[in-house]
């Protein structure tokens, strides 16, 4: 798994010929990497359709410099006699880039089709600010959701956290951190191809099979990236469970959940490891397991397999709501 032409999906390699080469994130300074990680969102944004008005969109300032862009699926509220779940997305990005527009159509795309308010917050991002002020941000924004779902029609006991990559880290920390919380836990959770633990401080069961040297020339992510972010994000302590949530003590706690795993991809092993803890400690938990696919391929809305992927998050979702 090396990400050679070999490993990957014939599908990802002929949409490689449509953006004209390989679409990768080489180590380069903060600015450069966020003007090649915006240039890359502003090739894919081509091939997004117009915003469906099945969805209303909100922006909404709940702190100075802090908002929260809320969805509502308009038919399922008019319709529901009851509340509607809420998710808590937050958006990818290395902690260092990224937005909530950049994930705007894919949040919609949740909101109508899994019938849930969604709620998705922008965060201070590192280096100029490092850990732990993301994270703050997005523990400020969520327990603002848990206070104000009702105003926005949504239930505050149902609350669900999604998202992949960093946002993938950070929705693993939240349903840690609040996972022996009566009030603020979630009902579940869907995290995708996202870092879990950091590889200096894996427990020993897993020393040994996080080859992340496979996956030097992988797609859209390469490992000299995901090593640049985490110096960017610079926890103090590796073994912090709110960096590394692999470690975190009260994953007992939790309900259910979806991992997702793309396998040309430098976050692999980390997320089947944590799929692993998640079964070890008895949480009701599924794995989607995407062969020959790189690092948050469905970002790209015009590959059918991302079609398929959406409905396998969605469809997720809706039986966490129905099981919570």
């Amino acid at each position: 798994m090396n990400g050679s032409k070999a490993d990957l999906d014939p599908q990802w390699l002929e949409a490689e010929k449509r953006y004209g080469g390989r679409v990768t994130l080489p180590r380069e300074s903060v600015e450069e990497s966020r003007a090649r990680f915006h240039a890359m969102f502003a090739l894919i944004e081509k091939n997004l359709p117009p915003p469906s008005p099945a969805v209303k969109a909100q922006d909404v300032v709940i702190a100075p410099g802090q908002r929260v862009r809320i969805f509502t699926p308009v038919e399922a509220a008019k319709e529901s006699t009851n509340a509607l779940p809420v998710g808590f997305y937050p958006h990818c990005g290395g902690w260092y880039a990224g937005s909530v527009e950049m994930e705007d159509f894919l949040a919609r795309d949740v909101a109508e089709n899994a019938g849930m308010i969604i709620f998705s917050p922008d965060y201070r991002l590192a280096p100029e600010h490092p850990y732990p002020a993301g994270l703050n941000d997005v523990c400020f924004a969520y327990e603002w959701m848990h206070k104000n779902a009702a105003a926005y029609g949504g239930d505050p006991q149902k609350k669900f956290i999604m998202g992949g990559s960093a946002g993938g880290n950070l929705t693993a920390v939240l349903a840690v951190k609040y996972a022996a919380d009566a009030d603020l836990s979630c009902s579940g959770f869907i995290a995708a191809c996202f870092p879990s633990c950091d590889p200096s401080v894996l427990p020993p069961e897993y020393q040994g099979r996080n080859d992340i040297a496979d996956f030097h020339s992988a797609p859209m992510l390469g490992i000299d990236t995901v090593l640049q972010a985490r110096e960017w994000y610079n926890p103090p302590r590796k073994d912090d469970p709110l960096y590394s949530p692999l470690l975190h003590p009260d994953i007992k706690h939790l309900k259910q959940a979806y991992i997702i795993a793309t396998s040309v991809d430098p976050t692999y092993y980390e997320t089947l490891f944590f799929y692993e803890e998640l079964k070890k400690n008895g949480v009701d938990v599924d794995l989607g397991h995407y062969v020959g696919w790189p690092h948050y391929f469905w970002i790209d809305p015009s590959l059918p397999k991302s079609k398929e992927f959406m409905e396998k998050w969605n469809s997720k979702l809706r039986e966490m709501v129905a099981a919570a």
